[in-house]
């Protein structure tokens, strides 16, 4: 859980908390909003997550899993060049059914700069007009629009942009978001180098790691099996390269084919973020009750989740297509689901209130009401 930045000192900010876990699974943004607000301190609250995306100092695209995640605009060149290739290679069989074969999607790359350049975020509807309008045509109602702009973002030419009103999708040009980011620019890894340093991102955020590490970093990452198993053996044997992103407090790799990562954070990261301390294991009262959002990354980080949901309940956490629910924590194990009904928070754990101890049941009222106020809304507990 420190690793995760669920128990231990918090992120000192906004892109810290991104960075500690690579990326926010981010195909809705308010999970994404209380992801980082389960990881920092009380100061921030959700415009900040906001202003960090429109400020261009994070990215909104397709990677791991071939899904959208928030990740920091300095990681968007390397991340887009391992998982792009996969995700347009994966995607191609729909894009084929949907009529946006490859000639057609290469068609619409080549445009996108001219429409998109000063734009700012661009309804994805209006894009699909403006393409339409010089030549390239798909079918402006159903699913193609989607995977055209997925195909898109793997090629590194745009990114999905804040959400307009009503959740209208926006896009933005990937190269405005290049031009936007930390004074610091680019962090660059190629071949080898950039796997060596999504597996050490990946210990940090998400380890230790058992002698199934490879596996673990596959089902979070979407990368093939012998792929992430490189990736760690790259780790036990590649010093740090000087650009890698400090993240004090390395969670050390089990996995005998790694050895642990070496300790980082004694110099500022070259954007200027505060390294994250969080070294030390915790103990069973070190960890905090948290209300996590759907789809939090602690529940996605791993191929087998019995460390921190009984499988007596995972069902009830994760009923099929693809949904994670939004959890309570309690000592590091998930302990019921919570929901929204206006200005209601429902608290639903899953052996009743009262098998709960006293504290838990405080802690957990005291978490609705900082969510309150990180949403700056009003907001009321009610256990069911």
């Amino acid at each position: 859980m420190r690793s995760q930045l669920l128990a231990g000192p918090p992120a000192g900010g906004v892109l810290d908390a991104v960075e500690r876990v690579v990326g926010i699974q981010a195909q809705s943004w308010s999970a994404a909003r209380l992801a980082v607000r389960a990881r920092t301190s009380g100061l921030l609250v959700a415009a900040d997550v906001d202003r960090a995306l429109a400020g261009g100092e994070l990215a909104r695209t397709w990677l791991m899993r071939g899904t959208l995640h928030l990740v920091a605009a300095a990681d968007l060149d390397w991340l887009t060049a391992i998982f792009g290739p996969l995700n347009r290679s994966g995607g191609r069989r729909r894009r084929e059914e949907l009529g946006v074969e490859d000639p057609v999607a290469e068609r619409a790359l080549a445009e996108m700069p001219g429409i998109l350049a000063g734009a700012g975020p661009m309804d994805r509807a209006e894009l699909i007009a403006r393409l339409a309008r010089r030549g390239v045509r798909i079918d402006p109602t159903g699913q193609a629009p989607a995977h055209l702009v997925a195909y898109a973002a793997a090629a590194g030419v745009l990114c999905r942009g804040p959400d307009l009103a009503g959740g209208r999708p926006s896009v933005i040009l990937a190269e405005e978001v290049r031009a936007a980011r930390a004074a610091g620019g680019p962090r660059r890894f190629e071949g080898d180098a950039a796997l060596r340093e999504l597996a050490r991102r990946y210990v940090a955020g998400y380890g230790p790691l058992d002698d199934d590490g490879a596996a673990d970093l596959a089902a979070w990452s979407g990368l093939p099996i012998g792929t992430a198993r490189r990736a760690l053996e790259l780790l036990g044997a590649s010093p740090a390269p000087d650009d890698s992103t400090p993240v004090s407090g390395d969670a050390p790799v089990a996995d005998r084919r790694a050895r642990a990562p070496e300790p980082l954070g004694a110099s500022p990261a070259p954007d200027g973020s505060t390294p994250v301390s969080g070294d030390a294991p915790a103990a069973d009262g070190d960890l905090p009750a948290r209300l996590l959002g759907p789809f939090d990354t602690v529940l996605l980080g791993h191929r087998d989740r019995d460390f921190v949901v009984g499988a007596e309940h995972a069902k009830r956490v994760n009923a099929g297509g693809g949904m994670v629910a939004a959890t309570l924590l309690v000592g590091g194990r998930v302990a019921g689901l919570w929901r929204r009904a206006g200005r209601k928070v429902a608290l639903q754990p899953f052996d009743g209130p009262d098998a709960l101890p006293a504290e838990a049941r405080a802690a957990l009222e005291a978490e609705v009401t900082d969510l309150a106020r990180f949403l700056g809304q009003p907001l009321t507990a009610a256990w069911e």
